[in-house]
Formats: C-alpha cells, sequence, structure tokens
C-alpha cells in the first residue's frame, strides 16, 4: 500500500465563550475528518498541535508538538522534510462536509501523480503526489496561500475540484456552525458524529443566527422575492446561485484576495464602505434591507475598509448576533442593527458567502420539501 497522510493542524483560539465553541466544534471536525481520511485509505493521520492534550486518548491519530508561535506554512514545510510518504494531504482542522469518498477520490488523485486542492486562491486543503512538495509552504504564513504557492514555487499543476459545499464549507465562525446546524436539520449535509454532538450541544448558543440563516436562505425558493450576498463573493459561486435558485439576485463582490492584498500594503476598499462612512453602520443595514428580502454578508471588506480591527471575540459575537458581547462600537453598532432589521441579515466571514452560501441552496430547497412536500422547481 502507498504510504499517505493526512495532515491535521490544531491552535485553540480560547478566550471568550464563542472562542471556546469554535475550539470544541474546530476540534471536533479534525478528528471527524481524521477517522473519514483513515476509511477513504490515509495510512496515517497526524495532528500538530501546540496542545496535544485535548486529544488525548484519540489513538486513532499520531499526535505532534508544535510551537505555538510557529506559521502554519512552516509546521506543513517542517513535516514535508521529516517525513517521507509518498502522498501528503493538509487538512486544516478538517472539512465537516467531507465524506470518507472525498478524501478516497483526493487521495486516488495524488496517487496518480495530482496535485489538487478545493481552491487555488484561498485553500483550505490540498494535496500532493509526494509530501516533499508542500515543504515549499514555509513562507506561508496562512494556509489560504498554500494553493498558489504550490503552483508558483514547487510548479506543480494544481487540480481544483469542483465547487460544492462540501468542498467550500469551513468552519471560520459562529456562522459557519449555523450553516451546519441548518443543514444537518434540512438533510443537505452529513457530518461526522463529534462535531454533530457539539451542534446538539450549541443549539440554544446558535439559536440567533440559526434563525437569521434560516429566514435569509428561505428567500432563495422565492420566485418573487429578492436575495443579496455581499463579499468575497467568487463568480463561480455566483453562477451556481444564478442557476440553482428561483429568486432573483443580487451580488456586491469585493475584496477578492483581501488579506494578501492588505498584508502586501495595498488598502482595502469596498463599496459597502463607503456607504456607512457617509451613513454610518445603522443606515447602512437599513439600505440592505430596503433592496432584499434576504442578505448573507462577509463583514471582513468592510471591516477593513473602515479600519475596524476588532478583536476575534468580538467578530464572532457579532456573526453569531450577541451584540451585548460586543465592545467595538462600530462593530456593536452594525450587528444591532442588523438584529432588528426589517429583513434578515445573516453577517459572518468568507466561507459564509462560499460553502456557506452553497449550503444555503440546499438547505432551503430541503426546507421547502419539508413545509410544502415540493422538490426542487
Amino acid at each position: 500500500m502507498t504510504e499517505s497522510e493526512l495532515w491535521l493542524c490544531f491552535r485553540a483560539f480560547g478566550g471568550s465563550r464563542w472562542e471556546r465553541l469554535m475550539d470544541r466544534a474546530r476540534a471536533a471536525c479534525l478528528l471527524d475528518t481524521a477517522a473519514r481520511g483513515l476509511a477513504a485509505g490515509f495510512t496515517r493521520a497526524t495532528v500538530f498541535t501546540p496542545t496535544p492534550s485535548a486529544f488525548a486518548g484519540c489513538g486513532d491519530v499520531e499526535l505532534v508538538p508544535t510551537d505555538a508561535g510557529s506559521p502554519i506554512g512552516r509546521i506543513v514545510a517542517a513535516a514535508a522534510v521529516e517525513r517521507d510518504a509518498r502522498v501528503a494531504c493538509y487538512a486544516g482542522s478538517g472539512m465537516p462536509g467531507m465524506l470518507a469518498e472525498d478524501w478516497r477520490g483526493l487521495l486516488e488523485l495524488a496517487s496518480l501523480g495530482k496535485a489538487a486542492a478545493n481552491n487555488l486562491f484561498s485553500t483550505d486543503f490540498l494535496a500532493a503526489p509526494q509530501a516533499v512538495l508542500l515543504a515549499g509552504m514555509g513562507g506561508c504564513e496562512i494556509d489560504n496561500e498554500f494553493g498558489l504557492a504550490m503552483r508558483d514555487q514547487e510548479g506543480a499543476a494544481v487540480e481544483v475540484l469542483e465547487r460544492s459545499a462540501r468542498t467550500l464549507l469551513d468552519i471560520d465562525t459562529p456562522a459557519d456552525l449555523a450553516v451546519l446546524r441548518l443543514a444537518c436539520e434540512a438533510g443537505a449535509m452529513e457530518i461526522g458524529p463529534r462535531l454533530a454532538a457539539v451542534l446538539r450541544d450549541s443549539a440554544g448558543e446558535l439559536e440567533g443566527a440559526r434563525g437569521r440563516l434560516a429566514a435569509a436562505f428561505d428567500v432563495l425558493t422565492e420566485r418573487e422575492r429578492q436575495f443579496l450576498t455581499v463579499g468575497r463573493v467568487a463568480s463561480g459561486t455566483w453562477a451556481l446561485l444564478d442557476r440553482d435558485t428561483a429568486c432573483r439576485v443580487r451580488v456586491i463582490a469585493e475584496e477578492r484576495g483581501l488579506r494578501a492584498r492588505t498584508e502586501s500594503g495595498a488598502a482595502a476598499r469596498s463599496l459597502l464602505g463607503l456607504h456607512a462612512e457617509a451613513v454610518g453602520p445603522a443606515a447602512l443595514a437599513e439600505a440592505l434591507a430596503e433592496v432584499a428580502d434576504g442578505t448573507t454578508f462577509d463583514t471582513r471588506p468592510l471591516m477593513a475598509h473602515l479600519g475596524w480591527r476588532p478583536s476575534r471575540a468580538d467578530r464572532f459575537a457579532s456573526d453569531a448576533g450577541d451584540v451585548e458581547e460586543i465592545e467595538h462600537a462600530g462593530l456593536r453598532e452594525l450587528s444591532g442593527a442588523v438584529a432588528v432589521a426589517r429583513a434578515p441579515i445573516a453577517l459572518g466571514g468568507h466561507s459564509l458567502v462560499s460553502g456557506g452560501l452553497l449550503a444555503g441552496i440546499d438547505i432551503a430547497w430541503g426546507r421547502k420539501e419539508k413545509r410544502e412536500g415540493i422538490g426542487r422547481g
């Protein structure tokens, strides 16, 4: 059997209750992914983490301690140099919707000598036909850069998998947990047992975000209603949204590659940011509700444009709709206005307008079927 390794990485957020919830969910997803990867045929699953004690007793995974301050690229590059596996796949903290059959397909591609990723420009997982190819990731501060580094630095052709909720939905914020909860309720996605247990235990905490998302997604099946998605929306996602929904669709796509641009010194520029500067965050929320019956809003380009630097705790509280927990004045005003807007507006990060939006299409039709016994029209 070809030696093949699935590499997962975990670094706890800690701090606020929303950060702790995210830690529990990400750790659970990681272990579910390891189990699915091993079932798919990977010969070893390894977790690189500065807190290996968090996974004590998980006998199916190998635990490798890391320095809490090491960038993810350096961790992966070091593993690539030290190990001689023919095939290696980096999978972050796991992908909640990826089934054993998906990991098997990825393993087969790599075994045939092909590199593959879910997204070239914002990578969550990357498979390499030889582990040594991942040694070139050492200069990457974040895993989103891995796909381009593999192509541009290692000269490897990277096959990008078909866009779907399973390949693109990552767990980045509480909004993604709310999407997953809805997807499970609607029968739109099959997640692992450990993550499912976390979602059951946190159902009350996530109810506010879940309710806004459900109401926004329900618009997708209604022919005379309008749905708006805002933020780092890829053209492929936009195309699927236009093809697979019944409603009228509005898209404001801006600041793709936001993190790379701002880290290089470029200023973020957002159309909604300009509007917020003119009228204020509360009036911006009112305007969104005026033009659409439901909205998913990736707020990070707006924050970057406005020069807001809220803490992770504040960002997570905003995405969850926990207004009272937000310390940043501007984000608190925006989140409070969204909570009472006349139409549902769901806040989140990039995954909400990527894999989360694709999941939302399936969620909407699944909910409609359950309500009315009517399939996709």
